[in-house]
C-alpha cells in the first residue's frame, strides 16, 4: 500500500473508532447513572436485583469491552506503518495518533475501577436498605 492509502485508512479508522468510543462512553455512563440513582431515565424505580443485573450484565462487560477496543485500536495504529512501502512520514503520525486510544484505554480501565468501587458501595447500601 502507498502512504496515501494508509493515511486514508488512518483517518477513517480514527473517525470510526472515536464514534464507537463516544457512543460506548455515553451508553456506559448512562447505565452507571441508572445503577447509582436506582431510576430509569423516565423516573421509574429500579429494585436492587435489577440494578445488580444491570451492573453485571451491562455496565461491567461494556466498560471492559471499551477498554479492550481502545487497546486494540492503539496496537493497530502502531502496526499500520508496517504495511506501507515507504512509511517515513506516516510512522510519526501513527505513533502520535495511538496516544489517543492508549489514553482512552487507561481512562476506561483505571477510572472504571473507581466507578466499580462506587457502584459496589451503592449496591451494598441498597441491599441493606441504607
Amino acid at each position: 500500500m502507498t502512504s496515501l492509502q494508509l493515511s486514508l485508512v488512518l483517518v477513517a479508522s480514527i473517525w470510526a473508532a472515536m464514534n464507537t468510543l463516544i457512543a460506548g462512553y455515553t451508553a456506559v455512563n448512562g447505565t452507571r447513572d441508572r445503577i447509582l440513582t436506582g431510576c430509569t431515565d423516565e423516573g421509574i424505580a429500579l429494585g436492587y436485583a435489577h440494578r445488580r443485573i444491570m451492573y453485571q450484565n451491562d455496565w461491567l462487560p461494556l466498560k471492559a469491552g471499551l477498554a479492550f477496543v481502545s487497546l486494540a485500536f492503539g496496537v493497530f495504529l502502531l502496526f499500520l506503518p508496517e504495511l506501507a512501502a515507504e512509511s517515513g512520514l506516516l510512522r510519526p503520525f501513527c505513533y502520535a495518533a495511538s496516544l489517543l486510544p492508549f489514553g482512552s484505554f487507561l481512562g476506561f480501565f483505571f477510572l472504571g475501577l473507581r466507578d466499580r468501587r462506587v457502584i459496589i458501595a451503592v449496591l451494598d447500601a441498597a441491599k441493606t436498605g441504607q
